[in-house]
């Protein structure tokens, strides 16, 4: 049922929705590339505890974290 005071609501409904849901899918893909260059670098190295991986797993939800917040804020 659209609102009578603010006919465009359904609009802004949907642009959330895939505002956010696009910034869901691209906090997952800087946490993808941060794991498999991690797990590239320790299998390069022939590491056998898989350190790169780790800290590269921290380092990108970090970043992830970051970006959304940025994006939100916007």
């Amino acid at each position: 049922m659209k609102d009578p005071e603010n006919p465009k609501r359904p609009k802004k409904n949907f642009n959330d929705f895939i505002r956010y849901s696009s910034l869901a899918f691209e906090m997952i893909a800087i946490m993808g590339i941060g794991v498999f260059v991690g797990y590239l670098i320790d299998h390069w190295l022939e590491l056998s505890f898989p350190a790169f991986t780790l800290g590269l797993m921290i380092l990108s939800v970090i970043a992830a974290t970051y970006y959304a917040i940025k994006n939100f804020l916007k």
